[in-house]
């Protein structure tokens, strides 16, 4: 059964709402779609058309208004647009129109903008994808393909060879980008042939980084210069000591809710963005009360899911695209501990430091690759290049052996 605009409106604003966005989020929505809703009666359309919405848009000046109200305006089109298609409400949208100027390229961009948020990839995950198939398209355009039924072997070709100035790193991702989008194409019958099978794999040596890692005084240190009688530290308090005693990667910890924290069976329990696998952590007592602490006594009495949120007004789930480096120099630089450039200092580096902790406690490979949830071990073996006192070991047990 169709939808109105009303009845649509109705229906994204009560999603907003169920969510946890702020009630000055919402309200301004309200504003801005209900006068959009007017100009569609005015025109006698009673259905959502993301046409007709671009008209409400010329017409209301929207160029010419201040960036950032522009912007919210766009957004609120969008968001009706995809929630009307889809029934999903994206935490981003992307606007590609600068450097596309094919309407079918833009709605096959969007269209796969909202399939990748089905399957769960991030807001920057997305953002690149999009970023790499928008100069992939840019270039069909250029030289003359405008009917993407019409992609050949040649075209994907000629692409490739406009990426030779890059570096190999470069090359791989945009390839890989590349390589999801025309599967994606083929799968929804946009393309007659799977032309992914066209892009082979882009060979790389790799050199794995030993991991930048902290000393137990030095963590120690640095949770000790955070104020836990101020409410945004409260909330750093938790979140640094979270990553620091249970190695929780920094993108889960944002999206952490209040159903993940299994109080009654002391575990913190979520699926991992990053690998799609769940996982099960205790619930340590010096953990809880941090976050006990930052709930009852510092946390913005706002209804949301989310553990973790901004302190300034809109109140809501703290981005991800702040991986929050500044944070913990901020920090760093309180506690008088050094900041060097070629070490990290972000939160991954206290999941490091974790694993390495773990290691010189004796703790099994295994035993650190569950902790720390990796898929595969081989990700946790790095760690090894950090224990000095094994690889001397490991040394003289081979010599003893040559001798």
């Amino acid at each position: 059964m169709k939808k109105t605009v009303e009845e649509l409106i109705t229906e994204v604003l009560q999603t907003l709402e169920r969510r946890g966005d702020s009630q000055y989020c919402i309200d301004n929505y309200r504003y801005f779609w209900n006068s959009m809703a007017r100009y569609f009666a005015s025109v006698g359309c009673c259905e959502f058309n993301l046409d007709i919405a671009q008209e409400y848009l010329a017409a209301r000046g929207a160029e010419r208004c201040q960036k950032r109200y522009r912007n919210f305006m766009k957004r609120g089109v969008l968001m009706l647009d995809s929630y009307h298609r889809s029934g999903i409400i994206l935490n981003r949208y992307y606007s590609v129109a600068d450097l596309i100027d094919s309407k079918t390229y833009r709605e096959f961009l969007n269209s796969y903008a909202i399939q990748l948020a089905e399957f769960n990839y991030s807001a920057s995950t997305i953002d690149n994808y999009l970023a790499h198939n928008t100069t992939f398209l840019s270039y069909l355009e250029k030289n003359g393909l405008n009917d993407i039924t019409q992609l050949e072997a040649a075209h994907i070709f000629g692409y490739i060879g406009t990426l030779q100035r890059y570096s190999t790193v470069t090359i791989k991702h945009t390839l890989g980008a590349v390589r999801l989008f025309l599967r994606y194409l083929y799968r929804n019958e946009h393309i007659p042939h799977d032309l992914s099978t066209k892009i082979g794999p882009v060979k790389q040596i790799e050199h794995r980084k030993l991991p930048s890692f902290w000393t137990k005084d030095e963590v120690f240190a640095l949770l000790n210069a955070i104020d836990r009688n101020n409410p945004s530290e409260k909330r750093d308090y938790a979140m640094v000591l979270m990553v620091a005693r249970l190695g929780i990667r920094s993108g889960d910890l944002k999206k952490l809710k209040f159903e993940n924290l299994k109080w009654s069976a002391n575990t913190i329990e979520f699926v991992q963005s990053k690998t799609g696998v769940p996982i099960s952590l205790p619930l340590l007592r010096d953990v809880g009360w941090a976050i006990i602490d930052y709930v009852e006594n510092a946390r913005p009495k706002v209804d949301s899911p989310y553990v973790f949120l901004t302190h300034l007004v809109p109140y809501g789930p703290l981005s991800e695209r702040n991986h929050l480096y500044k944070t913990i120099e901020k920090y760093m630089v309180r506690a008088r501990l050094p900041i060097v450039n070629k070490r990290r200092n972000g939160m991954h580096s206290l999941r490091h430091s974790l694993a390495t902790t773990l290691l010189k406690d004796n703790a099994s490979l295994h035993m650190i690759s569950d902790i720390l949830g990796h898929t595969s071990s081989n990700s946790t073996a790095i760690y090894l290049q950090t224990d000095i006192d094994r690889l001397r070991k490991c040394a003289r047990s081979l010599g003893e052996d040559g001798e």
